[in-house]
């Protein structure tokens, strides 16, 4: 290693011990009757105070261990980069903690609408949801989990599918979860019946989101990989595979869901009732029109997901490479826009809905509001990239660079084989322009990605580390915990020292929190809480 990028990476090391060091003492539990191993959600960006959520009355302290997945994975990567056993001992301990006191029924008390209060040492859940175990594209550390206690790890991905999955032989389920009634009696989640041929697009109650089910399936993919059990692998792929039904024949499009979904009394299903009408020629289903935002997870997160299975299970993990690398051609051939670098909304079948003009309020908007195009962002150029290392498929570099076009990275090559012309100023500030070029760099060993991934990471320490803290400018109000920043920057740095591969894993996922905050309806933390500014701290 040449001594420049030594010191690039004790650099970047340093920085991340010094907000690791400063988040685990100010984040740490010292609230209520007695202190835990757990840490706050996030902290006032000067005082230090915790992030608190306001429900009916109450006033939470937030500690949420589906939303610190890549706190605990920088404090086990930074004990692999320095020696010091802290991090990796304090991570472990907040995992102990959770296993015997965070429990919710064999499931956790964790996710999208469930956290810990830490003042009153209290399972709290969102008003407006009710007690509900819901994890989309959380994608946990369970690396960690199982090194931690590997038969609660397993009971807890078994309960995760018994207290989601309705009905076991077409794989129907809910997002939202509960505890099974077993008691704790001995049974194997996976002794179950399925029907090969059960046909998808049936009718049910459950939205049976891939946001949902690539969490689903990842957390039963990795039992298999601890175990080397073949049932749960078995059922991973099963519902992995319910999506694959769902492609057009003609576009090899697939939906979001694989299922009707119809509360009797309540609703239908949410595109025929807001566009039966209007697109009366297609008969759009919710399970064949996909918002420019599903079309991101389908072949952004859940892609991501299903190709990291594949690297982590070798040859068992084959199928979920060729169904992510499906999609991620088939959304590219029909959904990618070369011109404008984005990414359209679509029917399956190939009609693109970008302008359309909704006739009817429901769930995809306002009356009156067009149906939105996004631009391809930095995720989904590492999806792209990735899957063209693990499948050589040429189609699939030209989207990426395209997309790296559409992103001021230059010219990523007319070939992975040819020398980059890389714009080595890109104004780039998010940690996935680090895995990018990371993933660049492993796919072409270019240097040229490796160097552009240094420039990156001084942007973020210039432009996103502030007083010890990872947030996206010095004004910012609130800092999360989970911070991605002190992540990438570990990677990188382990990357210089010819050591990337002892890394904890991430694959993308985006943890948040959702629930009714008093007196501003249902909000999302991310937006709500870690998008404000000092002078709108008082709004």
């Amino acid at each position: 290693m040449k001594e420049k990028e030594k010191q690039t990476a004790q650099r970047y090391i340093q920085a991340v011990q010094h907000y690791a060091d400063l988040m685990m003492d100010k984040a740490r539990d010292r609230y209520g009757a007695e202190a835990t191993p757990l840490f706050v959600d996030g902290v006032h960006s000067e005082t230090y105070e915790p992030v608190r959520w306001l429900s009916e009355g109450q006033t939470w302290t937030l500690s949420n261990l589906a939303n610190q997945q890549n706190w605990l994975r920088t404090l086990d990567g930074l004990s692999e980069l320095t020696g010091d056993s802290r991090y990796k001992t304090a991570a472990e301990s907040a995992v102990r903690y959770s296993f015997d006191n965070l429990r919710y029924g064999r499931l956790m008390c964790w996710g999208g609408h469930m956290a810990f209060d830490l003042e009153r040492k209290q399972q709290v859940f969102a008003a407006d949801k009710g007690p509900q175990h819901e994890l989309k594209c959380h994608y946990p550390y369970y690396e960690l989990m199982n090194r931690v206690d590997p038969r609660e790890t397993a009971s807890y991905i078994e309960a995760m599918w018994e207290g989601h999955i309705a009905d076991w032989s077409n794989l129907e389920f809910s997002r939202h979860g509960q505890p099974d009634d077993r008691n704790g009696q001995e049974h194997s989640a996976w002794e179950q019946e399925y029907k090969v041929d059960s046909p998808v697009f049936f009718t049910g109650k459950g939205l049976t989101f891939i946001n949902a089910g690539s969490d689903l399936y990842y957390a039963a993919a990795m039992l298999h990989r601890f175990g080397a059990k073949e049932k749960p692998l078995m059922w991973a792929k099963r519902l992995a595979h319910r999506y694959v039904e769902t492609r057009n024949e003609t576009t090899g499009l697939g939906g979001y869901q694989f299922s009707i979904s119809v509360l009797p009394g309540q609703r239908g299903d949410r595109a025929i009732d807001q566009f039966g009408e209007q697109l009366k020629e297609h008969a759009p289903i919710e399970a064949t029109l996909t918002t420019a935002n599903q079309a991101h997870t389908i072949i952004g997160e859940a892609a991501l997901c299903r190709m990291t299975l594949t690297e982590t299970l070798g040859e068992a993990g084959k199928d979920f490479l060729d169904w992510a690398v499906q999609d991620l051609m088939a959304y590219g051939k029909y959904a990618y826009d070369f011109s404008d670098y984005s990414i359209h909304p679509m029917l399956t079948n190939g009609t693109r809905l970008t302008g359309l003009v909704m006739e009817k309020s429901g769930y995809y908007g306002r009356a009156g509001q067009q149906m939105q195009a996004h631009k391809a962002d930095y995720l989904l150029l590492w999806s792209y990239v990735t899957a063209y290392r693990l499948s050589g498929r040429e189609e699939l570099w030209t989207i990426a660079r395209s997309i790296a076009e559409g992103l001021g990275f230059g010219n990523i090559g007319d070939s992975a084989v040819n020398g980059p012309a890389l714009n080595m100023e890109v104004q780039c500030t998010h940690p996935h322009g680090i895995f990018v070029m990371l993933e660049l760099f492993k796919t072409t060993k270019q240097r040229k990605f490796l160097q552009l991934a240094q420039k990156i990471g001084d942007r973020l320490l210039l432009y996103r580390f502030h007083r010890g803290l990872f947030m996206p400018s010095a004004d910012h109000e609130y800092a999360k915990l989970d911070a991605l920043e002190p992540l990438a920057l570990l990677h990188l740095a382990a990357e210089l020292q010819g050591m990337r591969s002892r890394m904890p894993i991430y694959c993308g996922g985006r943890p948040f929190f959702a629930a009714a905050y008093d007196g501003q309806g249902h909000m999302t933390d991310n937006t709500f809480m870690y998008t404000r500014v000092k002078s709108h701290a008082a709004q």
